[in-house]
């Protein structure tokens, strides 16, 4: 019971009023990356913006999506943030975020539009009169989730444990969500999955799930934290094997993978996702994820699945997934790209 305690105070699930004001001014100035469903929500939305002035921060990010297209760094960048209308940094903005916005500079005006943005459209005021939405499907979500812990799956899987872990219900993400992590390189990390609506109604209601689908999601946007640090640290390892991706290129790109490195850091984190849906939603479910990640263009999975079953066969030698990493990412050396592994 301590444990399952511990667990819960450690995993906050609602709504973030920083998510819900980018994916506002996303939503009115037509960016294209947000839920394809239809969703009261957005037309509640539209009829609480459209009283006021055209704002610069939605003509701004209207021009930087232009350029830029689909990015995970927008969503993140709002992490680094306090809540509205403040929007005072936290903690240092990591270059990343500033390339994706052109330029420190250009961040800096961005988020200045974003505080008139909120202040002048009295965008708190709107989150508070949706909270009784977004109170609801928190609630659907616990219900999903009460005989589930993804936490504790994925730190028992990883060998390594995190600061904190946050599920972010956002109406108008896209479906399926991000998985950003905050902190200092090296971690611990505060991690997020943003989740956007896997579906909605015919009354314009988000849905989350099903369960089934929920918990591979989460796995999935959980794992970026414990994966893409040693990807990054380990990368002159995979360098060498770029070759593999362009049998693959063309698939990857109508999914947003246009380089390598994001390629091989996906096929590590969607095996990882199918084993984890091996152990806890049984032998079917993982080979059914396998199945499905192949047919999406992630070739390789089942060899890198593969090479995870020994990895978890062998924790006495290898009690983090750290320890075993530079083992798992040597089968991108054993493949040719005429090996399409099946």
């Amino acid at each position: 019971m301590a444990s399952d305690i511990r667990a819960e105070q450690r995993l906050h699930i609602g709504a973030d009023p920083r998510i819900e004001l980018l994916t506002a001014v996303q939503l009115l100035s037509q960016y294209r990356y947000l839920t394809p469903y239809r969703v009261e929500y957005a037309d509640d939305l539209v009829a609480h913006f459209s009283r006021y002035p055209p704002q610069q921060a939605v003509a701004f990010f209207r021009s930087l999506s232009l350029d830029t297209g689909w990015s995970d760094a927008y969503p993140t960048a709002m992490l680094y943030l306090s809540d509205p209308p403040e929007l005072e940094p936290t903690q240092p903005i990591p270059p990343h975020i500033h390339r994706a916005f052109r330029g420190e500079e250009n961040f800096a005006r961005f988020v200045h539009a974003l505080r008139n943005f909120a202040r002048q459209t009295q965008f708190n005021h709107f989150f508070t009169r949706s909270q009784k939405l977004y109170q609801l499907l928190e609630a659907r979500l616990r219900e999903d989730l009460a005989d589930a812990d993804p936490t504790s799956q994925v730190e028992a899987y990883f060998g390594t444990r995190q600061l904190s872990y946050h599920l972010v219900l956002s109406p108008l993400l896209h479906h399926g969500g991000f998985g950003p992590h905050i902190g200092r390189p090296g971690g611990p990390y505060d991690v997020y999955t943003l989740l956007g609506p896997t579906g909605a109604t015919q009354r314009g209601m988000p849905e989350y799930g099903p369960r089934d689908q929920l918990l591979q999601i989460i796995w999935h946007e959980f794992s970026h934290a414990f994966v893409n640090p040693l990807s990054e640290e380990y990368y002159p390892m995979l360098r060498p094997h770029a070759d593999l991706f362009a049998p693959l290129a063309e698939q990857m790109a109508t999914i947003g993978y246009t380089h390598w490195f994001d390629c091989a850091n996906e096929h590590l984190i969607r095996a990882i996702t199918a084993r984890l849906a091996h152990h806890h939603l049984g032998a079917e479910a993982g080979r059914r994820a396998l199945r499905e990640e192949s047919g999406r263009g992630f070739r390789y999975i089942h060899a890198v699945a593969r090479r995870l079953e020994a990895y978890e066969t062998q924790r006495d030698r290898y009690p983090t997934f750290a320890a075993f990493f530079p083992r798992l990412i040597a089968v991108f050396a054993e493949l040719t790209p005429e090996t399409l592994a099946h």
